[in-house]
């Protein structure tokens, strides 16, 4: 066993922080992360630097503020500060370093510091890089078939998983994060950073999860007293309202369910990768930190989506567990 303690930083897209069983919510099913909490610390007051994609993740990567980093809004084509970044930091303290999933940095094929990124990019291939999810696609022989569902990255419609559950991209993350702990290199401690790309839309999460939550009671968003009179409210806001209204009572229950379900599809995928490092004896030496760029309105004051200082876009689940003998 190294010296040095491992760390999996696992985070996601979209959450907000008060989606976990833990947290009291009244109809999520979080298993894996009640555990987690249950036996690390769960930080009830963590909020996204700035609740917009990019922002959010170059924040996480740096440890700086948009402020510092420069970048407060959504541009996909700004490549990355000049700043160290944790996967450099690791390495030079002599720790492998690996990604899988959603980076979202320009050019796409920017390592911004691992040793290796096998990357799921949500099908953006106007940028020119065709990422590993969609070569897994096309070996599987779905090439081209991520979004035959019908839906986009920003839509709050929802439909079930349309190809087997081995090409659903939550499970590809899982299995490859699995495969790169498993392949490790045995005299250097590990920083993994697996990333999923859900429960950002579209939301197509397995007929199984949604089966879950067609049994449960879900809840209904709060939208306050202000949200009735939006002449008063400055014209963006009443705008992004505007866009939420199209939905039927029915609507927002049902894209709710489906959020809810693509939530708890990642937390029985974490549990793969927490098995991973117990039957690689490496969970009592790692330490695992499970987070968000930021969170989502899903409904809320009749806002959907980010890019508001609301608790729903803006306060995010932090658990942090130390490894096994860490007083801290």
């Amino acid at each position: 066993m190294v010296d040095k303690p491992n760390v999996l930083l696992v985070s996601t897209d979209h959450w907000p922080g008060h989606l976990l069983g833990i947290a009291g919510h009244p109809c999520m099913q979080t298993p894996t992360l009640d555990q987690l909490g249950r036996c690390g610390t769960r930080f009830r007051r963590a909020y996204s630097e700035c609740p917009i994609c990019i922002p959010a993740r170059r924040t996480l990567m740096t440890g700086t503020t948009p402020r510092s980093h420069g970048d407060r809004v959504y541009k996909d084509r700004l490549p990355m500060p000049e700043f160290p970044t944790l996967a450099r930091v690791f390495g030079e303290a002599g720790y492998q370093t690996y990604a899988v999933g959603k980076l979202h940095v320009y050019p796409q094929r920017d390592r911004i510091g691992f040793d290796d990124v096998i990357l799921g990019e949500e099908g953006r291939l106007q940028f020119g890089a065709v990422d590993d999810y969609e070569l897994f696609l096309g070996d599987m022989g779905y090439a081209g078939q991520q979004f035959f569902h019908g839906m986009g990255n920003n839509e709050y419609v929802n439909r079930p998983w349309h190809l087997p559950e081995e090409c659903h991209v939550t499970t590809w993350a899982t299995r490859q994060m699995v495969r790169t702990i498993q392949r490790r290199d045995p005299t250097r401690p590990g920083f993994w950073f697996l990333s999923y790309c859900h429960p950002h839309p579209p939301l197509a999460p397995l007929e199984c999860y949604l089966d879950v939550y067609r049994e449960l009671q879900v809840d209904t968003p709060s939208t306050g007293e202000w949200a009735d009179d939006p002449v008063s409210l400055p014209p963006l806001l009443r705008q992004r309202m505007a866009q939420g209204e199209r939905f039927t009572d029915a609507q927002v229950r049902s894209a709710r369910r489906a959020f809810y379900a693509l939530c708890t599809q990642i937390d029985h995928q974490l549990r793969v990768v927490i098995g991973t490092l117990r039957e690689q004896d490496l969970l009592e030496n790692t330490i695992i930190l499970f987070t968000a760029d930021h969170g989502d309105m899903l409904g809320e004051h009749g806002l959907w989506g980010k890019s508001q200082f609301y608790e729903g876009a803006a306060q995010i689940p932090m658990i942090l567990v130390g490894s096994s003998g860490d007083d801290r």
